[in-house]
């Protein structure tokens, strides 16, 4: 990787964290949706015995399974990041002790800001601990814009040139593609499941003004906003640069662009670098797979930048374009594509020891073991930024790797920024939106329509669940009370 394992580093202090005597207690952990991350914790049952004197039992169960029961069986649970808001509207979960927050060796503070104040935090309270949650970054070809005199993309409209610069040069595709495989431009996820978060991640600097809170939704009457403006505008965008992508396009999820990039066969692609310890990858039919023992060195100069942003932003009040006030950022991250939050079952007997495991397998010290064995995590930490290459799906420059970390950490300090949608029916709203997105992008749809018919499948879909209880979760995904 060009960077040193932080897999054995120490707490800042650079101590052991000392974890309260609990002899004699049994915890029950569950494991959604990740047989990596169980087998990491399982690997360290012996430390946490050793340190706490108390029993671990770890239990893996699927996403669908632990929703489909009516509380959670496990004093703590470690689960896809998605899935915060319906299990703390359910009132399956308990707040994170204040105490745990405050322990200085759980060093809570060292936390990037949005992965505490915004994933972690459901209304106004902490009821996760973070193990990573990766955003959408945009990957270049160092060594091909440097050919060309140019820096990576500030803004969409730049990305947009880049794209058609790198369809039509011929020298290009010769430099990337030396065993003749086919070369794209640029590569997106737009597979089942993405298409409408790739969408979501390249509308964010659009619909986010800072003057309303609103951008999916009308948080008052939940009427959907994503037929407006901001998302037509970026759907546009998005089905101009996939007409340069691969043909099998609407099959690439992240796994398949990463690859893609790591082969050389694009110049610019959306994703995050996936974890190197796992061994075990997710294809395009979700099936998983052996992937090789050794990743493969990039043999290019690749680097990393956040997604583009806009200084244009639209207003939802006067229905007009505004332009971004000098002190605001253009860009803006889309939170909650992935990742891995720990959080305390509501009727655990042991909270306040079940707190602790969470805060122990999240902390300096063993949570980089932990958060890289999985493929849907990153760092999440200050202390991570010294050695980030175990999280780089590929081996890359230390300077590169380094460039991701600062990437990661820029995307979750800014002021503004869009998660994307954590409230009951998410995987339906997401669904609706992957076939609007997915219909333009095969030219069988305009945006406009498209985007219509996902707003009235969204209506649908609030009635069903019920407009007052969906506005409540709306706005505690938004930070409210």
């Amino acid at each position: 990787m060009g960077c040193t394992s932080s897999k054995d580093a120490d707490a800042p202090d650079g101590g052991e964290p000392q974890a309260a005597s609990l002899a004699g207690v049994e915890l029950k952990l569950i494991v959604a949706d990740d047989h990596a991350l169980a087998e990491a914790v399982r690997l360290l049952r012996g430390e946490w015995q050793g340190a706490t004197g108390a029993k671990l039992e770890i239990v893996e169960q699927s996403a669908a399974e632990l929703l489909a029961g009516k509380e959670i069986q496990a004093d703590a649970i470690i689960y896809p990041a998605e899935h915060l808001g319906e299990l703390a509207q359910r009132e399956w979960l308990a707040p994170i002790p204040k105490a745990t927050l405050d322990d200085r060796q759980f060093a809570w503070v060292e936390i990037f800001e949005a992965e505490k104040s915004r994933l972690a935090t459901w209304g106004t309270e902490a009821y996760a601990v973070p193990f990573g949650s990766p955003v959408l970054c945009c990957f270049y070809r160092a060594d091909l814009l440097k050919k060309l005199d140019r820096g990576p993309p500030k803004n969409w409209a730049e990305y947009q040139e880049l794209v058609e610069l790198f369809a039509e040069r011929e020298e290009s595709a010769n430099a990337a593609t030396a065993d003749g495989r086919a070369w794209f431009a640029a590569a997106e996820p737009l597979a089942d499941g993405w298409a409408g978060l790739t969408l979501l991640a390249r509308a964010a600097p659009y619909a986010k003004h800072y003057n309303h809170y609103s951008t999916l939704f009308d948080m008052e009457s939940m009427e959907p906003l994503i037929a407006t403006a901001p998302f037509v505008r970026a759907l546009d965008e998005l089905a101009a640069a996939a007409r340069h992508g691969p043909n099998e396009r609407l099959d690439f999820g992240p796994e398949q662009v990463r690859r893609a990039f790591a082969d050389g066969r694009c110049a610019l692609a959306l994703g995050w670098p996936a974890a190197a310890r796992s061994r075990e990858m997710t294809s395009g039919d979700d099936k998983p797979h052996a992937a090789d023992e050794t990743p493969q060195a990039t043999q290019f100069e690749v680097g990393f930048v956040e997604l583009p942003g806009s200084d244009d932003v639209y207003n939802l009040g006067s229905k007009q374009w505004d332009k971004r006030r000098p002190q605001d950022n253009p860009r803006v991250p889309l939170l909650g594509v992935s990742g891995r939050l720990g959080s305390i079952a509501r009727q655990s007997a042991h909270a306040e020891a079940a707190g602790q495991l969470l805060a122990w397998l999240s902390g300096p010290k063993w949570g980089p073991r932990v958060s890289t064995a999985s493929q849907a995590t990153t760092l999440y930490r200050e202390s991570h930024l010294a050695a980030p290459g175990e999280w780089l799906s590929a081996p890359v420059e230390e300077a590169a790797a380094l460039q991701y970390a600062e990437t990661v950490k820029r995307a979750m300090s800014h002021e503004e920024s869009l998660m994307a949608l954590r409230i009951p029916g998410r995987e339906r709203y997401l669904a609706a939106l992957d076939q609007a997105v997915r219909k333009v992008v095969a030219g069988e749809a305009e945006s406009q329509g498209a985007l219509d018919e996902a707003a009235a499948a969204w209506s649908k879909i609030t009635a069903k669940l019920g407009p007052e209880a969906q506005g409540a979760a709306y706005r505690r995904d938004l930070g409210l009370r």
